[in-house]
């Protein structure tokens, strides 16, 4: 039934008299997300593009943060003429915002990993870009402490960054932590957000990388209990931590 839910939400419009219905852009991304089809993503970016209430700078930031998920996607499944093309218009679309919102620290956050996904493209480009990545990175932890969207981003360039240009996995690991316990004592950071599921998901990656296996276990354990049909961590994530526990 879920699957004939999405495919019905993702119709070009639903009509009633006369007038199309308000789309759940929200859910229907989360949705997508869940069930491994973020590939559909730029149906629904475009859509959010096209309407005239998501003009203002809280909408143009929702946008520009399904173009920093759907780029995450599409490096990890190697799609690099896909992520690199998102990757322009999602810049295109920071450097708009960053002109009448230089101090907004998820934007500064999300611009910071834009770039990053800009070395993991072009790893050359790391020695003119890595300075001034981890500088909007600095900046937006410190003018957003306390939201878990900023602390995800700062932590990502920490864990991803090599040493020699800033990277820190402890302090990732802390960052994301601080992030997971704000997002649980409110359930509205919860709903229908795909970061939270990702953060599950990276915090899972970094015990793993610490060979810290029973951590990675209960954060995947979590995941599978909350989200059952997230198949990610089902048959690519779980198995490959029982195998690895196996050594």
């Amino acid at each position: 039934m879920k699957r004939i839910f999405i495919f019905t939400i993702l119709s070009l419009c639903i009509v009633s008299g006369g007038k199309a219905q308000q789309i759940d852009y929200k859910a229907t991304a989360f949705n997508l997300f869940l069930n491994g089809k973020i590939s559909q993503w730029p149906w629904v970016i475009n859509k959010m593009v096209a309407d005239p209430k998501l003009q203002d700078t809280e909408g143009q930031l929702e946008i520009l943060t399904y173009y920093y998920g759907l780029v995450g996607h599409l490096m990890d499944v190697g799609q690099k003429k896909q992520a690199s093309e998102n990757l322009r218009k999602a810049n295109e679309l920071a450097m708009k915002l960053y002109k009448t919102n230089p101090d907004n620290p998820l934007l500064l956050g999300l611009m910071s990993n834009l770039t990053g996904f800009q070395i993991a493209l072009s790893p050359l480009k790391a020695t003119t870009l890595a300075k001034g990545m981890m500088n909007k990175a600095k900046k937006s932890i410190a003018k957003g402490p306390n939201d878990p969207h900023v602390n995800i981003l700062y932590s990502n360039i920490l864990f991803y960054m090599p040493g020699i240009f800033g990277g820190d996995t402890e302090k990732a690991l802390q960052g994301y932590k601080k992030a997971l316990q704000t997002m649980e004592a409110d359930p509205e950071l919860k709903k229908n957000n795909w970061m939270y599921i990702q953060l599950m998901v990276t915090i899972g990656v970094v015990e793993e990388k610490r060979e810290n296996y029973v951590e990675a276990q209960k954060m995947y354990r979590k995941v599978l209990e909350l989200y059952p049909e997230y198949a990610h961590v089902k048959n690519v994530s779980y198995p490959r931590l029982l195998e690895k526990m196996k050594g």
